[in-house]
């Protein structure tokens, strides 16, 4: 039909995006390795529902997720137009066995369907961009311009079909080489602006972690060291010190603000706002900066130290962006290479070495809170079924102290066969390896895996979501394997099995607060709250913001131990969400959450109406 001049455009605009992807590949091949060619199977059902079915798009706002999933889907039916049109411009005849059978009359359907729903989602699209301008959303230009562009695409191809029925070969002229060229200039300007997620979200998504989502990348304190600049840097100093797939990350950043709009510290008026932070990088990326210190001559270090590692925003996240490990990665450059951390996390590190806790008390002193219980140690009963992993909480705070209590009299209620480590039990080291003290983890964490060893440990029990996630997660990367389940999925079981049984009425209206480490992380969102429903009398209630949708209290990132001295308090902004329900009392199944949410109603003054609970003191003021 016209073979040269489309020969030409096409021939131009295929070297220029292939020279635009390039210096891409190269800027993200700069990143260092990562191995994320395993479990295939895994990556491409990743692919099939968070990809092409849009299940994260649809899931938290879905009238805007469903916009933007038509769009998706519309272009994936358009781009076999897209090929027949091109095919056209040099055999005029190209498709047309296909367009005139049975099949492509079919698809010649679909496709008038999919342009006119895409054409409804532009509008409405630009509605929400212009009129109700969500909070989230950033207005820009550009965004404006590509909506602008995708209807003109859906225009253009209306026209070029009435034109070819019509035999109107100006008009189906003029619209096709329109549309045409206006699908290579869309496509040749995706790799400099924030629409290339169009290109890059699906190996984003293919490459997404399988891994465990409460575990942290290894850092090899030997091998992984750098020589920068004439010392030994650890860590993420540098953009370039990421792995290739944190670069894919930042340049597949849709700007969407699902993440910023989750975000706790964002939320409370901090300077961490996840969506900028992907800007700020991709920025520094693609100039001559990259190979600059991240913190702090890129980037303000407050921004890494308010993280409370929730995760919040890699959940809200529709393509798949990873936050956390980044996060730390400069948090482990800071304190590891830089020695740059907030003073109270000096005296928080001062105290785990010495004493091998956060509240810097004696180690010899870890049991004393069990002395009346009869409690059996491990080095008494080395073959007891079940260890009691105490965690620093239950074993030094004193309100945690009767959350260990109410525990060890069901588990003993039970007849389980359980002991302690005492003094030989060491924090997990899950503070220090989040705040980013690698090596201070590591020397913790190898400590408790050879005791654990060497009494040949196969089960665990803990009470604190930290203690259970790094056990279950993180201690398989240094040796130590345990079936390792939180007290509630444990207490579940007893009362399903009829070892123990809730009779007395607990007369209270009960909201749940999930714990990050023990649903975001490892998806324990039902046993909780089924324990609360079998206790008579209780009124079991759900806040909107519950469940993988939850907010953190604050704790978490080693967060714990630091001071909030910018915005709103976390804890308070999370005991307002709960207040919402009028509950009187607060449970959860975290020391850390625990020990925020009570902070909270003492400042809010509240503390007369609202109690906080742990699930398993409940169940025992329930049972027989």
């Amino acid at each position: 039909m016209f073979p040269k001049t489309v020969g030409t455009l096409l021939c131009l605009s295929l070297l220029l995006f292939g020279y635009s992807i390039f210096c891409w590949i190269r800027i993200i091949g700069r990143g260092r390795p990562d191995d994320r060619f395993r479990d295939i199977p895994k990556r491409f059902w990743n692919l099939l529902t968070i990809a092409f079915a849009q299940t994260r798009m649809l899931h938290r706002d879905f009238r805007a997720g469903l916009m933007h999933a038509v769009i998706f889907w519309g272009f994936l039916v358009i781009t076999i137009r897209t090929f027949l049109l091109l095919g056209q411009g040099f055999i005029a005849d190209f498709g047309t066995s296909f367009l005139t059978s049975p099949w492509g009359r079919g698809y010649s359907y679909l496709l008038n369907i999919f342009e006119a729903l895409v054409l409804v989602a532009v509008v409405y699209a630009l509605y929400r961009r212009l009129v109700v301008r969500p909070k989230r959303l950033t207005l820009s230009a550009e965004g404006i311009g590509i909506l602008i562009a995708i209807a003109l695409l859906m225009i253009s191809d209306f026209v070029m079909e009435g034109a070819d029925g019509g035999a109107n070969g100006p008009l189906f002229t003029a619209s096709y080489f329109f549309h045409i060229t206006l699908i290579l200039a869309f496509l040749n300007y995706l790799p400099y602006g924030k629409h290339f997620h169009i290109l890059t979200f699906l190996p984003n998504v293919f490459f997404m972690r399988t891994t465990p989502l409460g575990q942290l990348r290894t850092l090899n304190l030997e091998e992984g060291a750098r020589p920068d600049e004439g010392a030994t840097s650890f860590g993420t100093g540098k953009l370039t010190d990421m792995t290739w797939k944190d670069l894919l990350d930042v340049a597949t950043c849709t700007e969407c603000g699902r993440c910023s709009s989750v975000c706790p510290a964002t939320e409370t008026g901090k300077i961490l706002n996840p969506k900028q932070l992907n800007v700020e990088m991709r920025q520094y990326l693609k100039s001559d900066r990259s190979d600059a210190f991240v913190s702090p001559n890129l980037i303000n270090p407050e921004v890494f130290w308010s993280c409370t590692t929730c995760r919040a925003c890699e959940e809200a996240c529709p393509v798949g962006i990873e936050f956390v490990d980044r996060i730390v990665g400069v948090r482990r450059h800071m304190v590891l290479t830089q020695g740059v951390m907030p003073t109270e996390v000096q005296n928080t590190f001062r105290k785990m070495e010495t004493n091998f806790n956060p509240w810097g008390l004696a180690s010899d002193d870890r049991a004393e809170w069990c002395k009346a219980l009869g409690v059996k140690m491990f080095s008494d009963h080395p073959n007891a079924e079940y260890l009691y992993f105490v965690g620093c909480a239950g074993s030094f705070d004193d309100r945690n102290k009767r959350i260990a209590t109410a525990l060890v009299k069901i588990l003993q209620k039970a007849n389980i066969d359980f002991a302690i480590l005492g003094k030989e039990e060491l924090c997990t080291g899950d503070p220090a390896r989040r705040i980013g003290n690698e090596y201070l983890y590591q020397t913790l964490a190898k400590q408790n895996i050879e005791t654990m060893n060497r009494y040949k440990v196969k089960k665990v029990i803990t009470a604190c979501p930290h203690c259970f996630n790094t056990i279950r997660n993180e201690y398989p990367q240094f040796g130590g394997d345990y079936e390792v389940i939180h007290h509630t999925e444990f207490l579940y079981r007893l009362l399903q099995e009829g070892r123990i049984k809730a009779v007395r009425p607990v007369f209270d209206r009960i909201v749940y607060h999930d714990s990050c480490y023990l649903g975001r992380y490892n998806q324990v969102y039902d046993p909780p709250r089924e324990i609360l429903k079998m206790i008579p009398g209780a009124e079991v209630v759900e806040t909107v913001l519950s469940r993988d949708n939850g907010r953190c209290c604050g704790a978490g990132g080693g967060r714990m131990w630091m001071e909030e001295r910018v915005g709103k308090r976390v804890n308070h902004q999370r005991l307002e969400d709960l207040q919402s329900v009028n509950p009187n009392v607060v449970a959860s199944a975290c020391p850390f959450c625990i020990t925020m949410l009570r902070d909270a109603t003492r400042d809010k003054q509240v503390e007369e109406q609202i109690r906080t609970k742990d699930v398993v003191e409940l169940l025992a003021e329930s049972l027989d």
